[in-house]
């Protein structure tokens, strides 16, 4: 579908180990890309690369962490294009829930992304680009999601407030509804009656895979026209 559009370019996944990100790590090897992705386990991380094969290489990394951030960016001189999928969704009420729960999604997610953006910010090519994930509870928010839900809300704005900032670089944001992925199967107790009942709540009676959202993710490396977009990714099930 992309050809090698992404030949000998430098792309990183945080992430990218499982799931989303490991589909767009794979799509981004096809595509030509030299590919490098992060994630907390280390077991997780030597399975990914066995799927990635002998171009793409990898390290363990916190999001949470800024020195462990760093530490994973610093072989690098000059990246081609972002990715950040990583994040760590804990539900819990916000009137009586553990503190620590409630900072889980902040300290990945959004503290995660500016991390990130804060050490690929010296390497990042003239022409880069970056790309951060929200998630459709910032649109639908639930019971006990109240801390996830602004997690992905200011990641959202943040990509937009740093469109001039990182001009001529481009970012953009990627928004998921329920995604087929190994974290949707355990928060649902990897029961698959679970997922398939989830499947046909959806307007189009499946649920989002992880190639769809590498798919999305290439195009929005590819296309040098966006930038500071959100990209629902949801089937449209924001709208019912």
């Amino acid at each position: 579908m992309f050809d090698t559009f992404l030949e000998g370019q430098q792309v990183l996944v945080l992430g990218g180990t499982s799931g989303l990100g490991l589909a767009t790590a794979v799509l981004a090897v096809r595509a030509g890309a030299r590919v490098h992705v992060g994630g907390r386990d280390p077991q997780r991380l030597a399975e990914a690369l066995a799927v990635l094969g002998p171009t793409a290489s990898g390290a363990c990394v916190d999001l949470a962490d800024e020195s462990s951030v760093h530490v994973f960016f610093a072989p690098f001189a000059l990246v081609d294009h972002l990715v950040v999928c990583a994040a760590n969704n804990l539900p819990a009420r916000l009137i009586d829930g553990e503190l620590a729960a409630l900072r889980a999604s902040l300290d990945s997610r959004f503290w995660g992304a500016v991390h990130a953006l804060r050490a690929v910010g010296p390497r990042l090519a003239p022409q880069g680009s970056v790309l951060l994930t929200s998630g459709m509870v910032s649109q639908r928010p639930r019971p006990g999601m109240a801390m996830v839900a602004a997690a992905a809300s200011a990641v959202e704005s943040l990509a937009r407030s740093l469109v001039t900032e990182l001009a001529p670089r481009r970012i953009n944001v990627i928004n998921p509804g329920p995604m087929q992925t190994p974290l949707l199967a355990r928060a649902l107790g990897g029961r698959a009656e679970a997922l398939q009942g989830l499947a046909e709540m959806q307007p189009l009676k499946r649920l989002g895979q992880a190639e769809d959202f590498a798919q999305t993710a290439l195009f929005a490396m590819g296309n040098r026209q966006l930038n500071g977009a959100v990209l629902h990714l949801d089937g449209g099930a924001r709208w019912v």
